[in-house]
C-alpha cells in the first residue's frame, strides 16, 4: 500500500469525535453529567478515577484528570465549548430550568438555523444544546 493516502480514503476512515473535559475531580464531573444532561456512565479508569466517559446515543464525552488545565480554565476564565445536537431543546431546557442548572444563555432561535441555549458546567465548559429549526 502506498504511503500516500488520498483525502477520499482518509474521510472514509474518520467517523466520530469525542470531546475530553479536563477536570480536577473526575467523580464530581461524572456526577454532574449523569444527573444534568442525563448521560450514562460508559467507562472509568484508575483508582481514584483519572479518566472516564459518559454517553447517550451518539453523544460521548470523556473526562481526564488534569489539575493544571482545569486550574488554567478557572483562573483565566477560559470557556471551552461543546456543541450538542438534541431532538427537543425546549423539553431539555425546561428540565434544566427545573433542575437549577446554570443556564448562561436562554433558549432562542439563532440566525444560523438552530434553537439553542447554553449551560455552564462545573468545570467552566459551555454546553451548547441545539436542534435545527
Amino acid at each position: 500500500m502506498s504511503a500516500e493516502i488520498g483525502i477520499e480514503m482518509i474521510s472514509n476512515l474518520l467517523h466520530s469525535a469525542v470531546p475530553v473535559i479536563s477536570t480536577n475531580d473526575v467523580q464530581k464531573a461524572l456526577s454532574f453529567y449523569i444527573n444534568i444532561p442525563s448521560l450514562t456512565l460508559d467507562s472509568e479508569y484508575g483508582e481514584p478515577v483519572v479518566y472516564a466517559g459518559v454517553k447517550s446515543g451518539d453523544v460521548e464525552i470523556y473526562f481526564s484528570y488534569g489539575l493544571d488545565i482545569a486550574s488554567l480554565i478557572k483562573e483565566q476564565k477560559i470557556c471551552p465549548e461543546i456543541f450538542i445536537w438534541v431532538s427537543d431543546t425546549d423539553k431539555l431546557f425546561q428540565k434544566h430550568l427545573a433542575d437549577g442548572v446554570n443556564i448562561i444563555e436562554p433558549i432562542s432561535d439563532r440566525a444560523w438555523g438552530a434553537r439553542q441555549y447554553v449551560v455552564k458546567d462545573i468545570n467552566g465548559y459551555h454546553l451548547k444544546f441545539a436542534q435545527p429549526i
